[in-house]
């Protein structure tokens, strides 16, 4: 799987609550905008109702602006960014606060070994908004609600007076993920009118060391170019993304015009990717 380690929650965190801490580091980061929508991407709400996103508003205190969450999984945080980038191409908001946040650890079957060792807790966060460089070049995703049986939750298929869980098909998700996310990447570059080797960064979802590896294979692409953190936070779900995106910024990987291209693939089966130039110079050290 390639994880050495992960995070799990403390007393009194949940997704809202991380995901506040992730937004207060984008927003300073970005310089304090003015924000004109929240969407957060969770498939470990703290509650079925309110959202996630709005207490996460509360925490924030930026009440009056629209505010909800996202059901992808770990596609969730693409689905958040496609979604915010075309609202703010029709002039419906200008910036958006795009989180993602998961509690995956108190939804896992510590029972079931091949799952239970993937997933961690976490969140990150990013602010969206009009660049006067950089930005968004192509974006892709897609859903087969047929897949719907590879990662769900629920008790075990042979047991269904069982406690819920975090339930995976190994082999046909370890399939139908290298073949999408593959496909997703070389589509976005198509897209985006980029050669593969143009692509400076590949951040994918951080499922777990074998897909990444097998996904970079498959495009060419050295590992040496593909970020990978998840050896450090396992499988957090849709906040993978945007946590892999603050580390690599943290530590100064991105630089200003670097082309970016993040893929994810999830259960549903959801996947998506978005194709990006890297507008900002890397944070003071």
């Amino acid at each position: 799987t390639g994880v050495r380690e992960r995070r799990r929650m403390g007393s009194g965190e949940t997704a809202s609550t991380m995901g506040a801490e992730a937004a207060r580091a984008a927003l300073e980061r970005a310089g304090n905008p003015s924000i004109d929508a929240i969407l957060l991407a969770t498939a470990s709400p703290d509650t079925l109702f309110p959202s996630t996103a709005c207490l996460v508003q509360r925490r924030l205190d930026l009440g009056g602006v629209p505010a909800f969450d996202l059901a992808a999984a770990c596609s969730g945080f693409i689905y958040a960014l496609v979604l915010a980038e075309a609202m703010n191409g029709t002039g419906r908001i200008g910036t958006a606060l795009v989180i993602g946040s998961e509690a995956m650890t108190r939804l896992v079957d510590y029972g079931d070994r091949s799952t239970c060792v993937l997933f961690g807790d976490g969140a990150g966060a990013v602010v969206l908004g009009a660049a006067a460089e950089g930005g968004m070049r192509a974006a892709r995703w897609g859903a087969d609600g047929s897949q719907s049986d590879l990662i769900y939750f629920g008790p075990p298929a042979d047991d269904l007076d069982a406690d819920p869980g975090i339930r995976m098909a190994g082999k046909g998700t370890f399939r139908l993920a290298v073949e999408r996310l593959t496909e997703t990447a070389q589509g976005l570059c198509a897209d985006a009118g980029w050669a593969v080797e143009d692509v400076d960064h590949v951040i994918p979802h951080q499922a777990n060391l074998r897909i990444v590896e097998a996904t970079a294979k498959r495009l060419g692409v050295g590992m040496d170019r593909v970020f990978f953190n998840g050896d450090r936070f396992g499988n957090t779900s849709s906040a993978s993304i945007p946590l892999a995106l603050a580390d690599a910024d943290r530590t100064g990987r991105l630089r200003r015009g670097d082309r970016i291209v993040s893929v994810a693939f999830g259960s549903g089966a959801t996947w998506g990717g978005v194709a990006l130039e890297w507008s900002l110079e890397p944070p003071p050290r």
